[in-house]
């Protein structure tokens, strides 16, 4: 057959097919910009330079832009591979149509690889030109977010190009794939006749029933039930994959079943408005369950995406300031313990020979070990214990501790002040701790701001206790006692102090010098140097979470118009059947938003619902890297899911409106 003629029919295809063709290819062309962007940034100068870093953290950035654009990756193969198959599904009968008029496979083929060429040139060519023009906005968006000082310049990525290119060429060429295999394989008469084929009423599926309750049920009992950093960080994977088998389970079969349920319920049943929507809704659900549960499992992960990242932005300060009080912080550790004055000294020395105009030093001494938690006792770690149970353990003396807050209190032999973060620990109100074989009554709690300096500002698995003992024989009696390697402990030292004006870069070094060539065990750490890296860690890792969520979000929302597109058509000829007998406008109307309420918020109510469960054991997963707030997290979740309401029900208007006109259509 003359080429031109399939050309003129493949355009005149597209052009028929536009109401679903359109959305697809802009969801497409989102997608493909959205992995440029990210892509293109990963390799731009500005982030890694010649295997730089163009500023400090920035390597850790482009590891996360990678990570991102990975995912990014996976997502839009599932995304695109999914939305083409509704794109397909109005076009078998047009396949079919031309085999029976005689036109070979092998040109039904051409015109399908001609229709996948163009999408191709048109997703990834506007894709990649409106990633190049986006790219210096996102730089600047992300520079703003970390802090640094824009930059000028375009940015254009070969590397990047290539790789949207080769990526999104492969998508397109599985689902061209997909649609010649479906085309090939069928036969057009029946593929013709396909929407006029009965179908038997769903029987609920038992089993699938069973396992999303046990699976759902599971998941949400890990989230609720976990109450240690370290827990979250072993049980949130299998946690989120619980819940998401639970979701398509009880979506696929538990919708079924409920459906069911109220058309066995005669009063409710055999009411116009419920008996249409009721048998229509046990249909649909056969073929959209697995729809609807992606739209949940997406919609959540939007949510929490959104939720996590404005708490990492909102907290950012609280966190820095929490985890370094003070402008300068250095940390000596020895075998044995030294006065004040040795290290106050080398401070004072530094602080002359860098030209510093400082503050009052704060110094704070103790040492630190591990013990875990086995049954009320708190014993040396071993290698067969519990880690969930691993608490990390602060000892001063009292003497010290006298002159930290300026009072003079008293403790017997047995007697213990003790500060924790465990809460577990605070329910139960204990006022007798078994200490390696040692017995103590807890007399009272320690002065946290006193004492929070000694605070290991790095990541924090596991729950902090400060014990405060009447002196150093009686922590000594404690180290002494371990004879494990892990739990080795010397005698630390806290040296603090904030600067009166600013610290420049030469100054840090010469002091960062002058400490190390006195003792060189100790560790200096700047507030400004680590703010620097705290935002730029976490304003890139929100940066991508924004991306994350925009993707997730343009795959939600296609999936429901797709959904309402292809379920409006499928619906068309029932309505038509029941307006001829007897059905009226009025109630058909009804009966439609009915259905289309139910079938459009269970999904995002689910979503809310998961996410509310998953609160608890995000924040303590979140507590690993950051303090978070419970009250600010809170309140982050239910703004996210209130914004995320409006516009999934703005979303929800729209598309209704678009099923009501191609249901109702031929109905008046």
């Amino acid at each position: 057959m003359n080429s031109k003629l399939l050309t003129r029919l493949t355009l005149t295809g597209m052009k028929n097919n536009r109401k679903r063709l359109i959305p697809f290819l802009m969801a497409a062309t989102f997608t493909i910009m959205i992995f440029y962007i990210l892509t293109s940034l990963a390799y731009t100068p500005y982030i890694i330079s010649n295997g730089e870093e163009a500023f400090y953290g920035a390597g850790t950035i482009a590891i996360m832009l990678k990570i991102g654009s990975r995912i990014v990756a996976f997502v839009s193969a599932i995304f695109i591979i999914y939305a083409n198959q509704f794109v397909m599904k109005s076009r078998k009968k047009e396949m079919a149509l031309y085999g029976v008029l005689g036109m070979s496979k092998r040109n039904i083929t051409f015109i399908m690889i001609l229709e996948t060429v163009i999408n191709i040139l048109i997703t990834v060519g506007i894709g990649i030109l409106a990633g190049t023009f986006l790219n210096k906005i996102s730089l600047l968006i992300l520079y703003k977010i970390i802090k640094q000082t824009p930059v000028n310049g375009i940015l254009f990525e070969t590397k990047a190009l290539i790789n949207t290119v080769v990526l999104f060429g492969i998508i397109f060429l599985i689902c061209l794939i997909i649609n010649v295999a479906s085309i090939r394989v069928g036969n057009p008469i029946t593929m013709l006749k396909s929407d006029k084929t009965g179908e038997k009423e769903p029987k609920v599926k038992v089993f699938t029933f069973i396992i999303g309750i046990i699976t759902l049920g599971a998941g949400y009992y890990i989230a609720l039930a976990t109450h240690s950093t370290f827990a979250a960080a072993q049980t949130l994977i299998i946690s989120i994959l619980l819940v998401i088998i639970g979701t398509y389970c009880l979506f696929i079969a538990g919708s079924i079943f409920i459906l069911k349920m109220l058309k066995k319920n005669e009063r409710f049943y055999y009411k116009t408005r419920n008996f249409i929507s009721v048998s229509n809704l046990i249909y649909r659900m056969k073929h959209n369950a697995a729809g609807l549960a992606s739209i949940c499992i997406l919609s959540t992960a939007v949510i929490l995406l959104l939720t996590c990242g404005s708490s990492l932005m909102l907290l950012g300060e609280n966190n820095i300031n929490n985890m370094y009080p003070t402008d300068v912080r250095v940390e000596f550790e020895d075998d044995e313990k030294k006065p004040e004055e040795y290290y106050t000294n080398i401070i004072n020395n530094a602080i002359k020979k860098s030209d510093v105009n400082n503050a009052e030093l704060i110094c704070r001494q103790y040492e630190s070990i591990m013990l875990t938690k086995e049954g009320d006792s708190y014993i040396y770690i071993n290698y067969l214990g519990d880690i969930d149970n691993n608490k990390d353990v602060y000892t001063v003396a009292l003497d010290d501790y006298n002159r930290y807050i300026g009072k003079d209190i008293k403790l017997a032999d047995d007697e213990i002040l003790v500060y924790t973060t465990d809460e577990e620990y605070k329910e139960n109100n204990q006022n007798i701790m078994n200490i390696c074989d040692h017995q103590y009554n807890v007399v009272g709690e320690a002065d946290y701001k006193a004492l929070h300096y000694i605070f290991d500002p790095t990541m924090a698995l596991f729950e902090r206790y400060i014990i405060v003992f009447k002196n150093e024989e009686d922590i000594d009696s404690i180290i002494s006692g371990n004879t494990l390697t892990m739990n080795n402990s010397e005698k630390q030292t806290y040296i603090g102090y904030d600067i009166k004006g600013t610290l420049d870069k030469n100054s840090m070094n010469i002091f960062k010098e002058t400490v190390n060539s006195i003792d060189g065990n100790a560790t200096v750490s700047f507030k400004e140097e680590e703010r620097t890296f705290f935002y730029n860690i976490y304003g890139g890792a929100f940066f991508v979470g924004i991306f994350m969520a925009i993707l997730f979000l343009i795959a939600t929302v296609m999936i429901i118009y797709y959904k309402q597109m292809s379920e409006g058509y499928e619906d068309q000829k029932r309505f038509e059947i029941l307006a001829k007998v007897g059905l009226t406008e009025r109630e058909a109307k009804k009966t439609i938003k009915r259905q289309v309420m139910i079938l459009f918020f269970m999904p995002v109510i689910a979503a809310i619902i998961h996410s509310v469960v998953a609160t608890g054991i995000i924040r303590l997963f979140l507590r690993m890297i950051l303090v978070v707030d419970s009250t600010v997290f809170a309140a982050a979740i239910g703004i996210v899911c209130i914004i995320f309401f409006v516009i999934y029900a703005i979303v929800y208007k729209i598309t209704s409106g678009q099923y009501y006109r191609i249901v109702y259509a031929n109905v008046r």
